[in-house]
């Protein structure tokens, strides 16, 4: 029975694996790490997003049911083995799993056997393939595969993640390169690149401005002359004004002059070969994962406490930059300066205190303060 959206979480997320599976339940926990929280790192920045086991501590039991339509969004990961599509009663519960799904949920196979042994359902979605990945890389691939999929849920009218890849050419190229192939054939996104993208007859720099700003997520390849071109800070300052999800690539070979001051508080992934490439894509994806789900959950939690819903969100924590274009563009549009929703965890006290020298009306707070009030 679906419960109205104002008792529903936006999302849910549920690993099923066979109990007698090898590393399947190393694999369900490194999702439940990625999407919801690090048990063992409070500090870093999860998404917060509800995931739930369905396993059992025997063969013979099948596992729980899945309730969809208690969430607004179900998206169910099956951790297919030669054990599970082995398993009378666990082909059984797994092929029942995509029949009950509706348009808003999504029910995907982790296939770690061959995808024709995947039990009826499963067998016509595209599954997420590991058997012919090697063991080391198929955590990331799975987490980079799940975090797509869950981009292409939470907005199912976009077409492939696009990413804006922000370089200097002078010594960005070779790694933009790299990064742009990766892109295409390995990770199933899309890219926007240097000048032979802007249409004929555009301004370079307005073109600039808009795409920075409208794109899913800016990839900053951070080399020794990237701050020292100005078409690259404005990328970054277009991006976080009108708050596009932003990742640095850090290729630093021998050091800057000055460092642009504006390419702070993101997620940076440091370059060392095209073995990086795969953190660069989980880091880009977990951005735009992000800003979808952020002020879904946010809205949520408003209805549930009954607390209004007009708060700014933002999906990463505020800095002197966003916080005065913030305060400019409210002011401008006659509104009161006010809340300012950022994920958890909570900024430390000395950076609280000087957002409030910039303006003691500015209230920072995070989900958790925010269910608290």
């Amino acid at each position: 029975m679906t419960e109205p959206d104002g008792d529903r979480p936006a999302l849910v997320v549920y690993v099923v694996w066979h109990p007698d599976s090898d590393g399947s339940a190393e694999l369900a926990r490194a999702i439940f790490r990625e999407l919801c929280a690090d048990p063992d790192v409070p500090a870093r920045r999860g998404h917060g997003i509800p995931v739930r086991f369905r396993t059992s501590v025997s063969p013979d039991e099948a596992p729980a049911p899945i309730p969809f339509g208690a969430a607004k969004h179900t998206a169910v990961f099956v951790l297919a083995d030669d054990k599970l599509v082995a398993d009378p009663a666990w082909r059984e519960y797994v092929a029942a799993l995509a029949d009950e799904t509706s348009p808003t949920d999504l029910v995907v196979a982790a296939a770690m056997t061959a995808p024709s042994n995947l039990p009826p359902g499963l067998d016509a979605v595209q599954a997420i393939r590991l058997h012919d990945v090697a063991p080391e890389a198929q955590e990331g691939e799975l987490l980079n595969n799940v975090k797509n999929d869950l981009c292409r849920l939470l907005d199912p009218n976009a077409k492939k993640v696009r990413v804006f890849l922000s370089h200097a050419k002078r010594d960005g190229l070779e790694i933009t390169t790299n990064v742009r192939r990766h892109l295409h054939e390995k990770a199933k996104l899309d890219d926007f690149f240097d000048a032979a993208d802007i249409p004929d007859g555009a301004r370079f720099a307005e073109f600039i401005s808009e795409t920075a700003g409208s794109l899913p997520v800016l990839l900053a390849i951070h080399t020794d002359s990237y701050g020292s071109r100005e078409w690259c800070r404005l990328e970054v300052l277009e991006a976080k004004r009108r708050r596009v999800p932003i990742v640095v690539l850090s290729a630093i070979q021998i050091g800057e002059a000055r460092s642009f001051p504006y390419i702070g508080n993101v997620p940076v992934v440091c370059w060392r070969d095209e073995s990086s490439l795969p953190a660069v894509v989980g880091a880009l994806l977990g951005e735009v994962l992000r800003d979808r789900y952020f002020p879904e959950r946010v809205r949520a939690i408003c209805r549930q406490r009954g607390i209004s819903l007009e708060h700014e969100v933002f999906t990463y924590p505020p800095e002197l930059l966003t916080v005065l274009s913030y305060r400019v563009d409210t002011l401008a549009a006659g509104g009161t300066v006010g809340r300012y929703l950022y994920p958890d965890p909570p900024l430390g006290v000395e950076e609280l205190l000087l957002l409030n020298q910039l303006d003691p009306e500015i209230d920072p707070v995070t989900p958790t303060v925010l269910w608290a009030t």
